[in-house]
């Protein structure tokens, strides 16, 4: 894909995403009275914070898998009781071990969806999968209420995205030796547009707008001699911003101007630097010098291949970069309310090599002597999760509970990884199509927003229900039993 179908916003610092806000359709939660739902309009006054080192700052690489992902790929703990009750069985390999020749790995992972290497992650330590992030508090489980609500980390939708409240926290919680406004590229997205970024009702400094990069890393300030670009030097386009910065040059007193424009070409020779595409392919040659050939660092060279290798590339490169929106472009939607089995199992597949890779170049670069490679945390969520039945177009339908696989961020005080937490248990009249897992009574759960607590907890925020709803994610809470 050509720059003009990736570089759709050049996001200069005054320049932010606007993400489309979507409201809730006003589901009845009428059976929750008296229940806390969790609804928090955004209260600047009432935030507290404990002050944290640079050394203790998280980054985020956001992958967030819009239409909603099936939780089997990481959990066929159940699918004996599910395919005895479902509308159509599943196939007998999903029923039987690896070890028998089926697709169930030792801890109920998925073999053909990615299990072997969710197996190698959890053993390896650089990996938790939470099984019951439970919607419940608004059982609504449409696309644009669910997506909304799980980027904004609240289910007031008026306020800001998880990114913008980070920005708002950062600049008022600032860990670094520098002023927020001379921070470099602190929030980029690799999907253009996204409610994670909606501003809400808070004001952020300009420095915090996010960037929008691509996965060539190409740079969204710099105009290009050659390759397909909307900047060709010498187009229409291009001369009139030459004739346009000549003009503005020529107010010799408009020393705002003056220093835009010297801020830019700043910019320019600074991300042009830093994102070097063979520049980095060379750090990564190097690092598999180093690394047995079963270990090695290989992104696959496809569009998600590309773009988990260019936010994890960023992450080490810019230690200032502490929010990084990847989506989950290339892989397809997963919305899977139809053929399933033939489709869901490969697209997981890559979703993991692409993490698995980007965990392999987090801890070479830890090794190599990259400080803050072990703050690096990768999350992998959606919409909400499906169904357990397999309907009669051979899919699964929209349901509450979904898994959430954390990655990395070893050094962030309070990481509880290696583990598999929350246990589950089919509920749903049999050969009916509302057939779903739920937490069982003994086990731990969480809404979708306990997520943003999370990320504000990890900033120093004390109240990070007070902007959500919600408690943090306990990360102390008991796994379940490992084979």
């Amino acid at each position: 894909m050509n720059r003009r179908d990736f570089l759709k916003t050049t996001a200069m610092l005054g320049m932010g995403l606007t993400g489309t806000r979507l409201f809730a359709s006003g589901s009845d939660i009428s059976f929750l009275s008296g229940m806390d739902l969790g609804a928090r309009a955004f209260d600047a006054d009432a935030v507290a914070f404990n002050s944290l080192s640079a050394s203790q700052v998280p980054r985020y690489i956001n992958v967030f898998l819009y239409g909603g992902p099936s939780e089997l790929a990481a959990n066929l703990t159940n699918i004996e009781d599910i395919s005895n009750n479902s509308q159509n069985a599943y196939p007998s390999a999903m029923l039987t071990d690896v070890a028998s020749g089926g697709q169930i790995t030792n801890n109920g992972f998925w073999l053909n969806a990615g299990g072997d290497i969710m197996e190698s992650l959890l053993a390896s330590g650089d990996m938790t999968v939470y099984r019951t992030m439970n919607r419940i508090k608004d059982d609504n489980k449409g696309h644009g209420a669910s997506v909304t609500q799980n980027l904004i980390g609240s289910m007031d939708t008026t306020n800001p995205g998880i990114a913008t409240t980070l920005a708002w926290i950062l600049a008022n919680n600032n860990p670094f030796s520098k002023s927020v406004d001379e921070l470099l590229f602190p929030f980029v997205s690799f999907e253009g547009e996204s409610t994670v970024f909606n501003q809400g009702n808070v004001t952020t400094p300009l420095s915090t707008k996010p960037i929008s990069l691509n996965s060539n890393l190409q740079n969204p300030y710099q105009r290009s001699d050659s390759g397909p670009s909307f900047l060709d030097s010498g187009s229409s386009e291009d001369l009139a911003l030459d004739a346009l910065a000549s003009s503005m040059n020529a107010a010799a007193n408009n020393s705002d101007v003056s220093h835009s424009l010297e801020k830019r070409g700043e910019l320019a020779a600074q991300i042009a630097t830093m994102l070097d595409p063979t520049a980095i392919d060379n750090s990564i040659a190097n690092y598999n010098l180093t690394l047995p050939v079963d270990a090695q660092i290989t992104y696959e060279n496809t569009n998600f291949g590309r773009r988990m290798k260019a936010a994890v590339s960023l992450a080490l490169a810019n230690d200032e970069t502490v929010f990084i929106s990847l989506g989950s472009g290339g892989l397809g939607g997963w919305d899977d309310h139809s053929e399933a089995l033939d489709e869901y199992p490969a697209r997981m597949a890559q979703l993991m090599r692409a993490v698995q890779a980007g965990i392999r170049h987090i801890e070479a670069a830890h090794t190599a002597g990259i400080g803050h490679a072990r703050n690096i945390i990768i999350n992998v969520y959606g919409d909400f999760g499906r169904n357990v039945n397999l309907n009669n177009s051979m899919g699964w339908d929209h349901g509450n509970n979904q898994n959430l696989f954390t990655f990395g961020g070893r050094n962030i005080v309070g990481r509880g990884l290696g583990k598999i937490v929350g246990a589950t248990e089919r509920t749903g009249t049999s050969g009916v199509n509302r057939q779903y897992t739920t937490p069982t009574a003994t086990s731990y759960q969480f809404e979708p927003y306990a997520l943003a607590s999370s990320i504000y907890q990890n900033f120093g925020v004390t109240n990070p229900r007070a902007i959500t709803g919600e408690d943090a994610i306990d990360e102390s809470a008991t796994g379940e039993t490992l084979v």
